[in-house]
């Protein structure tokens, strides 16, 4: 009986070890990725829209796709373009860094975009600009694109420097940038979305400490547009800019974008499977769940042989 009672109790251990071990670990991995069809294709699968046209302008180090985003900044997989390098997106030594930008400036060479100067206020000037420009035909209405703008200007350079970056969607006015601050109609930027604007977006990377190459970071954000017509061509440009500097580097990481659904079906099956009202509906446990219920129940079984013992024993006095 005491060998079935300390198996019991091992078990239970271990059973809630197992379970304790299916958490996963995940790590941000970047590739670096100038291939302009094969970015957009990261946007958009053959299933959602058809893509042409595609057309990359920046430099080399500046784009490429990302993994393991989820736990990180909310994003699992996706594109990412900057004013930088990518790869240093995972080094997170460059933080705080004087000037905290990324070694050899990469970009620093390259051309400003206008329409992206044309959000700035006025004066500004943007330089290291890296885009993605491509048509695409949609299968329903409506696109949105979840993302996070995260950047080596923060904190410290909120009040000094600007930089942007933009969905363009069917034109390069500012109206037709998609990319938002939420419940307005302001172009998201390190000026527009800090520790001090517009605060509720912005996670400060200095005390979180995310394992990621930039001081701060936007939570999750939506672009949306609707009003698209099935079958008929659009284009968008994506397009990111430094703003007054080329020293601190500012990435976009964008998630695959997903076409809403286009309603419910509008002649549903009209005899499901009913339920009988009288049959009671059991709930499948998740494996960590069964594995936690297991645990519960050998320790319960434990418990109970050796109360059972300690009762036999009284009565044997």
């Amino acid at each position: 009986m005491n060998s079935l009672t300390k198996f019991l109790s091992q078990s239970a251990f271990t059973l809630v070890g197992l379970g304790l071990a299916t958490v996963p670990a995940q790590a941000l991995v970047i590739t670096t990725n100038n291939n302009a069809g094969a970015l957009a294709g990261g946007i958009f699968d053959s299933t959602q829209a058809q893509i042409t046209g595609a057309v990359y302008n920046g430099a080399p180090v500046a784009a490429g796709t990302f993994t393991g985003g989820l736990g990180i900044f909310g994003i699992d997989t996706g594109l990412i373009l900057s004013t930088g390098n990518v790869n240093l997106a995972t080094n997170p030594s460059l933080q705080g860094q004087e000037p905290p930008g990324t070694g050899n400036f990469p970009n620093e060479d390259q051309f400003g975009d206008p329409t992206l100067t044309a959000l700035l206020p006025p004066g500004g000037r943007t330089r290291d600009a890296a885009s993605l420009i491509f048509d695409f035909i949609p299968t329903t209405d409506t696109v949105e694109f979840r993302y996070v703008l995260a950047s080596e200007e923060y904190p410290p350079g909120t009040g000094l420097f600007n930089d942007v970056f933009a969905f363009f969607l069917n034109g390069d006015e500012a109206g037709n940038n998609i990319a938002l601050v939420p419940g307005t109609e302001t172009p998201v930027s390190i000026r527009t979305i800090n520790a001090n604007t517009n605060s509720g977006f912005f996670r400060n990377n200095i005390p979180d400490n995310l394992n990621i190459g930039y001081t701060g970071l936007t939570s999750v954000l939506t672009a949306r547009a609707t009003g698209l017509l099935p079958g008929e061509t659009n284009t968008l440009r994506l397009a990111i800019a430094d703003g007054g500097d080329v020293f601190g580097d500012t990435s976009v990481f964008i998630e695959a974008g997903v076409f809403s659904d286009p309603g419910p079906d509008p002649d549903p099956d009209p005899d499901p499977d009913p339920v009988d009202p009288g049959e009671p509906v059991t709930s499948v446990p998740e494996p960590t769940t069964m594995l936690g219920l297991l645990a519960f129940g050998a320790f319960g079984a434990s418990t109970a042989l050796k109360r059972k013992q300690q009762q036999k024993g009284i009565a044997q006095v």
